[in-house]
């Protein structure tokens, strides 16, 4: 009732303004519709804090920080979630929804990290691995990193940019990082044990572990020789003469072509990061590869079915028109509504 008559009143007085005071007018109006669409407009964090666990399938082998987990049990940041021959189901604190496959390591940090295995993702959530890092703004896609350190990225529903990393992502807790520091300190009072052996012992060591290596007389040094008279410039790389034919030539077409740094993933297509760090081409996924996926282990067996499957099937009736969906979505039901019965007359 406030906003209508906050309407009538501005129409009103409106249109008996002059042209500037109808320009002032605007931009207020203007100011306090984008101050009132601004929360709406602003884009979710995709920033990963904290991860549940709702769902544990085939066992009880889901660990964080190597403790066994539990239902509604909470992986902070910084802490690892890891499976055996289990699968589970997490919930993040953005809201999206994710599924680890068996033999999974995932790190809790400003992006789900995936060390190894496959992980299964719904919503707004970037997740990376030592490779690439990959943007969303809510939508369902998977990320793969195999035994040989291969990283695939497939995408079932909405777009994914996937990024290369500049610099390989290490995990600084669980020590693959070698450390460079002695591990214990020499004492002050302690003297230097390296001391100069005699005459008598460097001599007999180098006669008995040193051999000396002279070259045969019968071979000619071909290289020139540095005449002050008569100079020449000689190649680097040959010591030849410059105006000599080089023997070692640089093939240009063996040089290492500009690997594309991103790259953006529609719904259907898929990208592989070799073990090289060579982000490869997009591909489609086929029908096959698409029904793969659904009918795989992290769809099958969980109680919860992920939030955008619906998408996920609309995405896969228009790639694959007349293919049966492999996965049941339970069908809405419509409310009846009760037609009230006409009342009787007496007559």
């Amino acid at each position: 009732m406030f906003l209508w008559d906050f309407f009538q009143h501005f129409f009103r007085n409106f249109f008996k303004e002059s042209q500037r005071q109808k320009q002032v007018t605007f931009f207020f109006v203007g100011l306090c519709i984008f101050a009132l669409a601004a929360p709406q407009l602003a884009p979710a964090s995709a920033q990963s804090t904290q991860a549940t666990v709702q769902e544990i399938l085939d066992g009880d082998q889901v660990f964080i920080q190597n403790q066994r987990a539990y239902i509604n049990e909470v992986a902070s940041q910084q802490q690892q979630v890891r499976t055996g021959n289990s699968r589970t189901a997490l919930l993040f604190n953005t809201g999206a929804v994710a599924r680890l496959s068996a033999n999974s390591v995932l790190n809790i940090g400003q992006c789900a990290r995936l060390q190894q295995g496959t992980i299964l993702i719904n919503g707004a959530i970037n997740a990376c691995s030592s490779g690439i890092t990959t943007g969303v703004r809510g939508t369902t896609y998977l990320l793969e990193v195999d035994e040989s350190g291969n990283q695939q990225v497939k995408v079932l529903e909405g777009v994914v940019v996937v990024k290369r990393n500049a610099t390989p992502l290490t995990d600084e807790n669980n020590g693959s990082t070698p450390s460079t520091k002695p591990t214990t300190k020499p004492s002050p009072n302690t003297k230097p044990t390296n001391k100069p052996s005699s005459q008598s012992n460097t001599s007999s060591f180098t006669t008995s572990q040193v051999k000396q290596f002279t070259a045969p007389s019968s071979i000619n040094n071909s290289f020139p020789q540095d005449n002050p008279q008569n100079p020449r410039p000689l190649d680097p790389l040959n010591s030849f003469p410059a105006n000599d034919k080089p023997i070692l030539k640089v093939d240009s077409s063996a040089q290492p072509t500009n690997q594309p740094d991103e790259i953006v993933l529609k719904a259907g297509e898929k990208v592989e990061l070799d073990n090289g760090g060579v982000l490869g081409i997009i591909q489609k996924l086929s029908e096959n590869e698409f029904v793969g996926l659904l009918k795989g282990n992290l769809f099958e067996g969980f109680t919860n079915q992920i939030p955008g499957i619906d998408k996920v099937r609309a995405v896969f009736d228009g790639l694959f028109p007349g293919v049966n969906f492999p996965i049941s979505l339970p069908s809405i039901p419509t409310p009846s509504i009760p037609i009230p019965s006409l009342p009787r007359f007496p007559f």
